[in-house]
């Protein structure tokens, strides 16, 4: 054989091997055992999480996006915005209290799914929402139910306004922590979907 074909050869088995990586599918992600899992994400105190939202009323529907800033444990800032980027209402809580800006307007709260309620007809529970957006129920939760990877899957809660809600966990991020990524809230007459684009820790 001469050194051109044993050439041409070399370079053909190289472009096939190469090929064969380039179209492979990745090796998906193993996510930690459960007792490791919900350690490491108990432990998770600052987060940032875009997602888009969808809010179902009977009077109205209401859609954009969020981007939730958790700073502290008891610190945290959230931002819910049209598609247009205008602001729907800005929520900042930390050890002093809460406030809500809703329609250009600053209302001081301590409970604000209740004052959420009273300003916008809608609400969501808000007090237990740094531990369930990451996929832990609150002191509040009942009903808790697991799936078969021992992650919890669904539970009820009932917030500060008294409305009991049905929280579901559509889908997972495919990574160790198994993040939530689709977020289900029901109650008797308004519907939250979250589909949560990204984290950030």
């Amino acid at each position: 054989m001469s050194a051109t074909i044993k050439w041409f050869t070399l370079a053909g088995i190289l472009l096939l091997t190469s090929g064969c990586s380039l179209f492979s599918k990745p090796a998906p992600v193993l996510a930690l055992d459960n007792k490791n899992r919900q350690a490491q994400i108990a432990a998770i105190t600052e987060y940032t999480v875009q997602a888009s939202v969808g809010i179902k009323t009977p009077d109205e529907s209401v859609s954009g996006n969020l981007t939730w800033q958790q700073q502290t444990i008891e610190h945290y800032h959230a931002r819910l915005a049209n598609f247009l980027g205008i602001s729907l209402f800005e929520l900042s809580h930390n050890q002093h209290g809460s406030s809500i800006m809703l329609r250009g307007e600053l209302y001081q709260a301590v409970d604000t799914s209740s004052l959420l309620w009273q300003l916008a007809g809608w609400s969501m529970p808000l007090s237990d929402m740094p531990l369930w957006l990451k996929g832990i129920p609150g002191a509040a939760a009942t009903a808790i139910q697991y799936d078969e990877a021992g992650r919890v899957r669904a539970f009820s809660l009932v917030d500060s306004a008294g409305i009991v809600w049905q929280l579901e966990y559509q889908r997972f991020f495919d990574s160790a922590l198994a993040l939530p990524q689709r977020i289900l809230l029901t109650s008797d007459d308004i519907t939250v979907r979250f589909h949560i684009r990204s984290w950030q820790i």
